[in-house]
């Protein structure tokens, strides 16, 4: 066996995830950490004003400062990634660990090659390119997002917009090299009728859970079912549709939802 491939981003979160697999695998070869470039202020701005438009302009300045300046919204918005404190989150890493600002870029390639891996995990960052994902038998990615309805970018958050609780969840799904696309092994959801607190804690619990359960029925040799997408389901949701007035709706509506129960 030649191990097992992280291919993630940085955080805390992240971190724990990628420890806790090595903790309960002894497999993790490698982690790949992925960070944004840097963008210059101008190109920011740009960037910005390409977004919304100038007519809209008014409108994402007073969402921005209406979100920035509530510490009920900045809470509400930060619920949906909640999740049990994680001990042992704090320190460093147990496996080897690589930093790049392109998934996709050559030495990365190489690196992975050299280990050649059983399984490359993928949990956050930005699209591996064929050549990669067929480097290892089987490549995994966590959706935070009910596929197919809610494919790309913010699924979770874009479920609550439109109000559709029914389809908040995450999913697990072969990885392709294209967005959230590849064929679904588990979607994982919660009972929306809970608090939101409570919501979310436990569908992002269950979700890692069910993610690390994955890998390791993978390890035992395990035949796992998975079924194809119908993308005309849903939606490819993307970063540039992203947009403070969208947020300043979305913590409204959870807030909404913490007053009904």
């Amino acid at each position: 066996m030649s191990g097992i491939v992280v291919i993630t981003t940085k955080g805390g979160a992240k971190r724990y995830f990628a420890n806790t697999l090595q903790k309960e695998t002894g497999a993790v070869k490698l982690a790949i950490l992925q960070f944004p470039k840097k963008k210059s202020l101008f190109k920011r701005i740009s960037g910005f004003y390409k977004k919304v438009g100038f007519t809209n302009i008014i409108q994402e300045v007073y969402s921005f400062l209406s979100v920035k300046f509530s510490a009920r919204k900045k809470h509400a918005l930060s619920l949906v990634s909640l999740r049990s404190k994680e001990v042992g989150q704090e320190g460093g890493y147990l496996m080897e660990t690589l930093e790049t600002c392109d998934i996709n870029e050559d030495w990365i390639y190489e690196r992975v090659r050299e280990i050649n891996p059983d399984v490359v995990v993928i949990y956050g960052g930005h699209i591996l390119k064929t050549r990669l994902l067929e480097l290892a038998p089987h490549a995994f990615n966590i959706h935070f997002g009910f596929a197919p309805y809610y494919r790309g970018v913010n699924g979770i958050e874009n479920a609550i917009l439109n109000e559709d609780l029914e389809h908040v969840g995450v999913t697990i799904h072969y990885a392709v090299s294209k967005v959230d696309a590849g064929e679904i092994i588990k979607v994982i959801t919660a009972d929306h009728r809970l608090p939101p607190e409570q919501f979310f804690q436990s569908l992002n619990d269950r979700a890692i859970h069910e993610y690390m359960n994955v890998i390791k029925r993978v390890l035992d040799k395990e035949q796992l079912e998975s079924k194809p997408q119908d993308i005309s389901l849903g939606k490819n949701y993307v970063m540039r549709d992203w947009t403070y007035k969208k947020q300043n709706i979305i913590a409204d509506k959870i807030i909404k939802w913490q007053n009904k129960k």
